[in-house]
């Protein structure tokens, strides 16, 4: 007699942890590293979206059961949206921050010249190659 095993529990056993776990480790470095550079505001919004997917993972919200997927729906996709939300929130800020950077430094003398030497650079290595 064969005995058949539960593919969603074979699944969720060993693929999703696995992603989730990465996911997690990324956040946190990422958190780490924009606090450890200075970047506070930025760095506690990463550390705060971090607790919140730790607290999600903790009480394994976090996860799908393939056999309650239908039930779960909404609830995920709530989840979901908050943290879409919050990454494309705080996409917006690096970009606005990399945006206003670039333009102070390109609209003092020392970065105008810093960048007409650089352009130079790039055209003279282009025509060499």
């Amino acid at each position: 007699m064969q005995t058949f095993r539960v593919p969603s529990s074979f699944c969720n056993g060993l693929v999703l942890p696995c992603c989730k776990t990465h996911e997690l480790v990324a956040q946190g470095c990422l958190a780490g590293l924009l606090v450890l550079s200075g970047k506070w505001f930025a760095g506690l919004c990463h550390a705060g979206l971090l607790a919140y997917m730790l607290q999600l993972c903790s009480t394994r919200q976090m996860y799908v059961e393939i056999t309650d997927a239908f039930r779960q729906l909404p609830q995920q996709k709530k989840q979901r949206l908050i943290m879409l939300g919050a990454h494309l929130l705080l996409f917006v800020v690096i970009v606005y921050r990399l945006i206003e950077t670039a333009l102070l430094v390109l609209l003092t003398p020392e970065g105008r010249a810093m960048t007409k030497k650089l352009l130079h650079e790039a055209a003279a290595s282009v025509h060499g190659y």
